[in-house]
């Protein structure tokens, strides 16, 4: 007999098996919608909680006064990081979009060109006379002679003819012994 005929028949027989198989699908049924009830309602509470934050009015680059306003977003949306109130002598450090929270990384309040670099990174002054439109911000590699002295490096600051490049710390002797005599070059990256 095949399978299903002999499982038809063993259920018209006995209809509490039947009846046994029905409860235990309903029992884990309830079981997994209870589950979701409540990771839904953890989750209804994370969003219902708020806190006040910065959060930018406009798109803003490095160096642009710092545009932004206090907004009550739900806990689950804020970074850990982000700002209520902006430090004394704050700088914007790097990009932040339209409508961005506003975080510690963004902001800085070092004075000079090393505002904008990051931690682990030294800021070293080169003069490039062939380097035009170089933007905050921008990814390059310093070489000279030939030679690449810092695979990674990023503009942070550009004064009349002075670009300032952040550097990993243990490149930037070196770097900055070729900007002193005047053979530092700037390589831009795609």
């Amino acid at each position: 007999m095949h399978v299903v005929a002999r499982a038809r028949l063993v259920l018209a027989r006995r209809p509490w098996v039947y009846w046994t198989i029905i409860a235990a699908l309903a029992s884990a049924l309830a079981v997994v919608v209870d589950a979701q009830l409540t990771s839904l309602d953890e989750a209804r509470h994370d969003w219902g909680a708020t806190r006040s934050v910065l959060v930018a009015e406009r798109r803003l680059a490095p160096g642009d006064t710092l545009a932004a306003r206090l907004v009550d977003l739900p806990l689950a949306a804020i970074p850990p990081d982000a700002l209520d109130e902006l430090p004394d002598g704050a700088r914007l450090r790097q990009r932040v979009g339209d409508g961005e929270v506003v975080t510690e990384l963004d902001v800085t309040a070092l004075p000079g060109p090393a505002a904008r670099a990051t931690a682990g990174t030294v800021v070293v002054a080169l003069s490039d006379p062939l380097s035009r439109g170089v933007t905050i911000g921008l990814n390059v590699r310093v070489a000279a002679d030939g030679l690449v002295l810092a695979e990674s490096a990023i503009v942070v600051e550009v004064i009349d003819d002075v670009i300032f490049v952040a550097v990993d710390a243990p490149t930037a002797p070196t770097v900055a012994a070729a900007a002193q005599q005047g053979i530092a070059s700037l390589l831009y990256l795609p």
